[in-house]
């Protein structure tokens, strides 16, 4: 072992020496690896944050979602389903529901609105998280009039209570109503995502079995110990079938199951992340082929010294480990060098902050990661290190014998290296067709029409709590009071209100019936988007009447009630009749005992975007905030300077009205809509640079080995030039020898993209994988690349001196 370890320390000292003394090829090396790894690492990052990372809870892997089920698709629960699954499955050791929403703290500093979820008692119990502070809900605290308790985050505790650990049984008002604080959570933990406080949900008579229609909880269940995901999810499914026999009325229609909840996070965007996984990867195999090329030209110029070691009694195998010792530390200080650059990249990575990917939190450079950059540092460093080495040490006693009059040029290291170049322009294909098709798929996702015009436009979000706005006249008096005082701010063109903006999140549906027509059973009524908003609301935000007319201010309480629909709605659920004049029965669920009211169809608006640009439109319904006052509101305010530039002053006219009530979620239309893509975006802007990457190192490749090549047939081309040879003709000897590697490796890479693009296929928007433009203006921007990359040794090429180049022998 010891002689093992000094050969071993020979070896690396030796090696070190020699990259000492090469520092033009130590530093190209270096860079093309660490940019190769760097790159690498950051994407590893977030496979690991995102994918591989287990849920920061005991025993995760036993924590399951359960979900209703309609059209293949995952859906959130009523509460009486919740209550029948929980009390039928044997499967679970406990369970809870959760219902997200807004509350407005007071009376500690400005008011804010928190995000917040009421929970079972039982939440902290299924996730076995225990509170840094006081204690969790006890079983009764969800029943009726027993929930004025609260849980604060540790951040709020921290920014709002001043980290005061007396903060227990302090009372505080959140929407108006006195809450006691009796417990504080530990710091990091936020279930659901970016909670600041939980209240107990109110087991009522409506969540416990009246209104079966109403989906609105999460719900997460425990796994009892030896239970699988699959027998969970079949013991579900069987509870959901009984339950639509006993409720056909609102179960008939759906189906129930469980899913790990883990992957029930990153269902969505696994596939996604795997690709950029895979893009990056064939980044670092291209930069592996790079340096295996300049490590092939070294080790030409190194023939003579491996044949007098091998003389002096050095054996292939000493010969081979010496230079993949070489190789490997020349990996390993490229990935010290692209670990600075990971951190980076993370941090780059962070900071877009893509709508819809989750666990963003856990994206950091740690021992995973770091454990991960060492392992590949090593297999890179094997991998672009074993074909150089077992080349420069074929047929060395030859060599030794012709020393005296010049290096031998073995042709098997010749077609090594063009078959590497080949390689390298063949996965640049790939990630060019990769980046090809998302930057179409992105312009044409851009110029979709979302519905409505977003430029000049402030929005804001207000929630008026039930302890000062309990009525509906006072909802209502109060917008009567805010929207004037808007409109007249210098600088603002129009102001307007509703309950959820386009693109902005909010999925709230509502079923309905439409009058004269047969009755539906209700698990098979049909649904749509419901929104409620003030009469100027459409020519606010630029949505277009198309026929009829739209809300006006005589539309209040004790008048006909009146809707809008879309014209998705239109011709959806009325196909061949004037929808103007009918009337809809609508209701808050789907089962019986919902509230229903009712309403006229005056009018037909256009249709907006909603769940995303790349999204069908989806049919809403519009009702006047004077007949349906809601207590959240978005409110539009248009304007004719920069919109942000009127925040502080929008913020004063709403505490003028109300000076308890926060002004929460300041931004731009403009912003709604750049966030609603930023996913797309995102992937990419990513596979965009990968792609930038790999065309560039394909280039230095093909300048590399022509540039050897050159060198290496200088006396040919000197006797050529001798003899009469024209300077094009020297020119077009190099180009063609180029783009005869260059045809073979667009042409490889370009069936490979063509089968790989498949997976690409839930990316794309609006183009195939297989786009036939796309793919022709890859080939034709490698091909001129590697052109330009030809020209200049081609170019050297003309100048050598026939004189001085067959003296050279």
């Amino acid at each position: 072992m010891q002689a093992v370890m000094e050969h071993l320390a020979q070896d690396v000292f030796y090696a070190l020496r020699r990259l000492v003394k090469a520092p033009g090829f130590t530093i190209v090396a270096v860079i093309t690896l660490a940019l190769g790894i760097g790159a690498n690492t950051a994407i590893f990052s977030v496979v690991d944050g995102v994918l591989l990372q287990p849920l920061p809870y005991p025993e995760s892997d036993r924590l399951v979602g359960v979900y209703h089920t309609t059209e293949g698709h995952r859906a959130v629960m009523s509460g009486p389903n919740f209550t029948d699954v929980v009390h039928s499955a044997t499967s679970f050791e406990n369970a809870a529901a959760i219902s997200t929403g807004r509350m407005i703290l007071t009376g500690e500093g400005d008011p804010i609105r928190l995000p917040v979820a009421e929970v079972s008692a039982s939440l902290f119990n299924v996730l076995r998280v225990r509170p840094a502070l006081g204690r969790t809900f006890n079983a009764d605290e969800n029943t009726p009039g027993k929930n004025n308790v609260v849980i604060l985050s540790h951040g709020l505790w921290q920014q709002r209570f001043g980290s005061d650990a007396n903060v227990i049984g302090r009372r505080v008002q959140l929407d108006g109503v006195a809450k006691e604080v009796v417990g504080v959570m530990p710091a990091g933990f936020s279930y659901p995502e970016e909670r600041d406080a939980w209240l107990p949900v109110e087991y009522d008579q409506n969540f416990v079995s009246k209104q079966r229609g109403a989906w609105f909880l999460n719900v997460v269940a425990r796994l009892k110990p030896g239970v699988t995901p699959a027998q969970s999810a079949a013991e579900v499914e069987t509870i959901g079938r009984n339950l639509a026999r006993q409720y056909p009325d609102a179960d008939a229609e759906i189906g129930m199951t469980t899913f790990p909840l883990r992957e029930a996070m990153v269902h969505d965007i696994r596939r996604a992340v795997l690709v950029l996984l895979g893009a990056v990867g064939f980044v670092l195999l291209i930069a592996c082929a790079n340096v295996a090329n300049l490590l092939l030209a070294r080790a030409a110029a190194r023939e003579s010294e491996m044949a007098v070691r091998t003389a002096l009694g050095a054996g292939r195998g000493r010969l081979v480990r010496q230079l993949l010792t070489e190789s490997v530390i020349l990996a390993l200080i490229g990935a010290g060098i692209g670990l600075l650059l990971a951190v980076w990249g993370v941090a780059f990575l962070t900071s877009l902050k893509p709508q819809g990917i989750p666990r963003l939190e856990n994206v950091r450079i740690d021992g995973t990661v770091i454990g991960f950059t060492i392992a590949i540092a090593v297999v890179t460093g094997v991998l672009f290190g074993l074909v150089p080495a077992f080349t420069a040490t074929r047929g060395l006693s030859a060599s030794l014998k012709e020393s005296g009059r010049g290096a031998v040029t073995h042709r098997g290291g010749a077609r090594v290296r063009g078959a590497l170049v080949v390689t390298e322009l063949a996965l640049a294909v790939m990630l060019l067709a990769g980046a090809g098709l998302l930057m179409r798929s992105f312009v044409k996702l851009q110029a979709v029409d979302p519905g409505f015009r977003p430029e000049q436009a402030l929005t804001f979000e207000l929630t008026l709590p039930d302890a000062r706005y309990a009525k509906d006249s006072q909802r209502i008096a109060f917008f009567d009071r805010l929207l004037p005082r808007l409109r007249a701010l210098p600088g603002v063109r129009a102001a307007a209100a509703v309950m959820g903006l386009p693109l902005s999140g909010m999925d709230f549906i509502i079923s309905f019936e439409i009058e004269g027509r047969p009755p539906v059973p209700p698990a098979q009524q049909p649904a749509m988007q419901v929104r409620v908003a003030t009469p100027d609301y459409f020519s606010t935000i630029g949505i277009p009447l198309k026929r009829g007319r739209l809300f006006s201010e005589d539309d209040r309480a004790g008048t006909t009630r009146v809707v809008l629909i879309t014209e998705s709605a239109a011709r959806e659920f009325f196909p061949n009749e004037e929808p103007i004049g009918k009337k809809i029965k609508l209701g808050w669920g789907r089962g019986p005992g919902t509230p229903r009211a009712g309403g006229e169809v005056v009018g037909i608006v256009g249709d907006v975007k909603e769940a995303g640009l790349d999204e069908p439109n989806p049919p809403h319904i519009y009702m006047p905030v004077r007949q349906w006052p809601v207590d959240f509101m978005s409110v539009v305010v248009k304007t004719a300077t920069p919109p942000t530039a009127l925040t502080d002053a929008v913020r004063s006219e709403v505490y003028a009205v109300d000076p308890n009530l926060p002004v929460s979620n300041v931004r731009t239309l403009d912003d709604i809509v750049a966030r609603s893509i930023s996913q797309p975006r995102f992937y990419m802007l990513l596979l965009t640079i990968f792609a930038g990457v790999a065309l560039v190192l394909a280039a230095i490749g093909i300048f590399g080995v022509l540039s050897y090549a050159v060198a290496q047939r200088t006396r040919e081309i000197g006797i050529r030039m001798a003899l009469g040879a024209q300077e094009r003709t020297v020119i077009g000897l190099v180009v063609r020898e180029a783009m005869i590697l260059v045809i073979l490796g667009v042409v490889c890479g370009t069936m490979a993209a063509l089968v790989l693009s498949q997976t690409m296929t839930r990316m794309l928007f609006s183009v195939t994988p297989t786009d036939p433009a796309t793919f022709a203006t890859v080939a034709v921007a490698l091909l001129a690349v590697a052109l330009f990359a030809s020209y200049v040794p081609a170019r050297r090429a003309t100048r050598v001196d026939p004189i001085i180049a067959l003296r050279t022998e």
